[in-house]
């Protein structure tokens, strides 16, 4: 392999393979070392993987031979994790005015169905997944098409960018639109075929994407369950407690459960690889369920609050479980920027009277999906061998930010600021494996 190996040079962020939501820093005094911020550091990237990172001044007599990219005082830092989207509705973000399953059903399927068509399918994921490399996203668990053929081109248009990715066809065999709507045996069988050509090649992982307990019935989730003991290490991805009225109906459909999540667990659908979406009207005894499996809470805060969904209440979660995540909910969600699911993720725990600390916030973005999600061997920090995805943050192409940030003097600060105030504009570029996949001046 030739040897290609760039250095970068700026300020860089990163969290130390250590860190927890129980022992990262609350704030400036606190002497924690489980996060490293560098002021004039240098990343080194070689054949696509980390090889380095210091002051520059450690490393400047060792650059010689080395390219060296200067970025200034930008920031340096791990591309975001998002844990919940939906690749497939892009052309319904912003719908006005309704609440989950009334949403649902007026706006989310009606614009799915373009997936039927290859054109359209597209041009709808390649400006989904361009969008989400301008905000600084480099690895997403997401929902993909419900069709075979829009399911393996979403496979083939990741695996083309060489991006590390958590999907798979998003199942549904009851109550939809007969247009989006395969029976039981046609989702599995679309499943097994994808399972067979895509998961573990490249860097792609297979999910298993049941939509929610009321889009697929028990023989569906029965299916779902024996995908997953065929293929312990599958992922899989489902909506749990997102709507009061989902929560009823949920109950109406499944009388036997004892409550939302032993509908998916009766199943053997949860499990430490299972991604659980929003989470909000949680029983204590759900909670326990889902501390006891290892499962995976993804928080979904602008979602939550534009479909007026509920407040979650991180604290009350974090007594139970650490393993809690973000997601854009890109669909619900009117943003896939991480900056706007961390911005609005305070903004909930203020008014459940609770105060989020900038680290606990990024981290959850960051490391802590990592680590969640069982890929922090790959990716989530700066620690050498790790796969270069990064992302450089140029606070001054806001001006607002820039005239902000003048005498802010330490990291939680800045971090404070950016995810206050930014958005994908002031993503300068974002790297996959070392490539530069985005870059703003370009």
């Amino acid at each position: 392999m030739m040897n290609n190996t760039t250095a970068y040079r700026g300020n860089i962020f990163y969290f130390n393979d250590t860190a927890s939501l129980e022992n990262l820093p609350k704030h400036k005094n606190d002497t924690s070392n489980q996060y490293v911020y560098i002021e004039d550091g240098i990343l080194i990237v070689k054949n696509g993987k980390i090889d380095g990172v210091g002051s520059y001044a450690t490393y400047k007599d060792k650059l010689s031979d080395i390219k060296v990219e200067n970025c200034g005082t930008k920031l340096i830092t791990p591309g975001f994790i998002d844990t919940h989207q939906h690749s497939t509705q892009s052309s319904i973000v912003a719908a006005y005015g309704e609440k989950l399953l009334e949403w649902l059903e007026d706006y989310v399927f009606p614009g799915e169905r373009i997936y039927a068509d290859h054109d359209c399918a597209l041009k709808d994921m390649t400006f989904f997944l361009d969008h989400l490399l301008r905000n600084g996203t480099t690895t997403a668990v997401s929902y993909g098409p419900l069709f075979y053929d829009a399911s393996d081109l979403f496979f083939a248009e990741l695996n083309k960018r060489n991006m590390r990715f958590i999907t798979g066809n998003i199942l549904m065999d009851i109550n939809a639109p007969a247009t989006l709507k395969l029976s039981t045996q046609e989702n599995y069988d679309i499943s097994k075929k994808l399972i067979d050509k895509w998961h573990n090649k490249g860097r792609l992982s297979y999910c298993i994407s049941p939509r929610f307990a009321l889009a697929t019935s028990e023989a569906m989730m029965e299916l779902c369950g024996e995908l997953k003991k065929a293929h312990p290490d599958l992922y899989i991805q489902t909506h749990l407690n997102e709507n009061t009225n989902e929560v009823k109906e949920v109950k109406k459909l499944y009388p036997w459960s004892k409550n939302y999540l032993d509908v998916y667990d009766h199943f053997g659908l949860i499990t430490d690889k299972t991604v659980l979406g929003h989470c909000i009207h949680m029983l204590d005894e759900e909670l326990a369920q889902i501390r006891d499996s290892g499962a995976i809470v993804s928080w979904c805060p602008i979602s939550n609050n534009f479909l007026g969904s509920g407040l979650f209440n991180y604290e009350r979660t974090l007594k139970f479980t650490d393993k809690i995540t973000l997601g854009t909910d890109w669909g619900g969600g009117n943003s896939l920027s991480m900056f706007a699911v961390m911005d609005d993720a305070y903004k909930v725990s203020m008014l459940n009277n609770q105060k989020l600390p900038s680290m606990h916030r990024w981290f959850l973005a960051t490391y802590g999906a990592a680590k969640t999600l069982q890929i922090d061997s790959k990716v989530g920090n700066f620690d050498k061998g790790k796969e270069a995805d990064f992302i450089i943050i140029d606070p001054d192409a806001s001006p607002f930010l820039k005239y902000r940030r003048r005498g802010v003097e330490d990291i939680f600060e800045l971090l404070f600021i950016l995810m206050t105030l930014g958005d994908e504009k002031i993503i300068n570029s974002t790297y996959i494996m070392g490539e530069c996949a985005y870059r703003a001046d370009k």
